[in-house]
């Protein structure tokens, strides 16, 4: 490295480091050497989407830093720490702005019979369009459930569940008719949950079996799989979806605004976090 290169290296180091310690951000703190630089750079280039005009290096030397670039500064430090690359960070960037677009259209969605996980008193409502055969869907619904319940969302989210089966995946229609069984037997988390954990042991034969292990009566569920009103409230659970614009699972929705961001379960409770914060404002 030349005398030059070697004096805008740490010129940018410095830069960074001064944003980052006035703001008390930790997880920046802690990056050195080419990770430091490649925040700094993202930093010094990406705009918040609210709360500041400024990018988000310059927010975050204002006397009162906002909440946001605070929050997405941290978020960038994690990444770049993980190894992410510029490109990668900066569309999750994008595609996180694009689900708190406060212009968004609302979805409208009916929420009676469903059973929610985590408290009641919660400011976020996280709704979610699955398919019981999805393979993703039975990763991240299983981790989003205990986040709600027992983890960074507790008494900040409640999760909502709405089958949306999906031609492209065998039996979904069956996997949905038996959550929806569930339901209304009071026993929906419980046999979803198992059914995801046993997602590779799947087998229509096995779903009646599998409620009379989660405390269901065996006869009664299999008259709720095989009876009209459970499949018209697939149907129309299916039907919702596709008028709130769902064509693949699982699709979320944050306080009824449509989440196109990455599906990892960390980004997920980042932005939950994220609007828990806006709806106390």
């Amino acid at each position: 490295m030349n005398r030059f290169a070697f004096v805008g290296f740490v010129f940018a180091v410095f830069v960074f480091t001064s944003a980052a310690v006035q703001a008390g951000l930790p997880e920046c703190d802690k990056l050195t050497g080419e990770k430091k630089v490649l925040a700094e750079k993202i930093l010094n280039s990406v705009h918040p989407y609210s709360c500041c005009d400024e990018t988000i290096s310059k927010c975050l030397k204002k006397k009162n830093p906002c909440a946001l670039a605070e929050r997405l500064a941290r978020r960038v430090c994690r990444l770049v720490a993980k190894g992410e690359s510029e490109d990668k960070i900066n569309r999750r960037l994008q595609k996180r702005a694009e689900s708190m677009n406060s212009y968004q259209k609302k979805a409208t969605i009916n929420l009676a019979g469903t059973v929610p996980a985590g408290d009641v008193n919660a400011p976020v409502k996280v709704v979610v369009y699955a398919c019981a055969r999805c393979p993703f869907c039975s990763k991240i619904i299983p981790a989003l459930q205990k986040e709600v319940t027992n983890g960074r969302l507790k008494g900040k989210a409640q999760l909502f569940f709405k089958p949306f089966p999906l031609k492209s995946h065998d039996y979904s229609k069956e996997g949905g008719l038996a959550m929806v069984a569930a339901s209304d037997l009071g026993k929906f988390w419980e046999f979803t949950l198992y059914m995801y954990e046993h997602f590779d042991m799947f087998c229509v034969d096995k779903l009646a079996d599998w409620a009379e292990m989660q405390g269901m009566d065996k006869e009664k569920f299999r008259q709720l799989m095989a009876d009209a009103n459970t499949r018209n409230a697939l149907v129309e659970s299916k039907r919702e979806g596709l008028a709130n614009g769902v064509k693949a699972t699982p699709q979320l929705f944050i306080n009824n605004k449509m989440y196109t961001g990455f599906l990892d379960i960390d980004e997920i409770v980042d932005i939950t976090l994220e609007e828990a914060e806006n709806s106390s404002k």
